[in-house]
């Protein structure tokens, strides 16, 4: 039998970099069927709430926490987001901060 599980793309924009990235590493597990949500223009705290109440009831669903790939730039958004019963994968923390680590150590371009 084939394991379903919830997978939310989000963003504060049109959602195509987080989609791409998101389904990049979805494909990586076979024997999971992703349900794939994608949620573009996530700008607002209303919003926000809005998308958590969605992810909470896929969670609620499925009966495991859903997957949220998220590119959120909006702090209050972001924070909103965080508290949804979900993995929470900020995928431009995983690479901004490096980045912005990497010129404050004196690297030169």
């Amino acid at each position: 039998m084939t394991k379903k599980r919830t997978a939310f793309f989000v963003s504060d924009r049109t959602a195509i970099t987080v989609e791409k990235l998101g389904r990049s590493l979805l494909s990586q597990f076979d024997g999971i069927e992703f349900i794939q949500v994608t949620l573009p223009f996530v700008d607002s705290v209303e919003k926000a709430r809005d998308t958590v109440q969605q992810i909470n009831e896929a969670s609620m669903a499925d009966g495991e926490r859903p997957i949220v790939f998220s590119t959120l730039i909006l702090p209050a958004v972001h924070n909103i987001i965080e508290q949804s019963d979900a993995l929470i994968l900020d995928l431009f923390e995983s690479f901004i901060v490096p980045l912005e680590n990497s010129r404050e150590g004196g690297e030169t371009g």
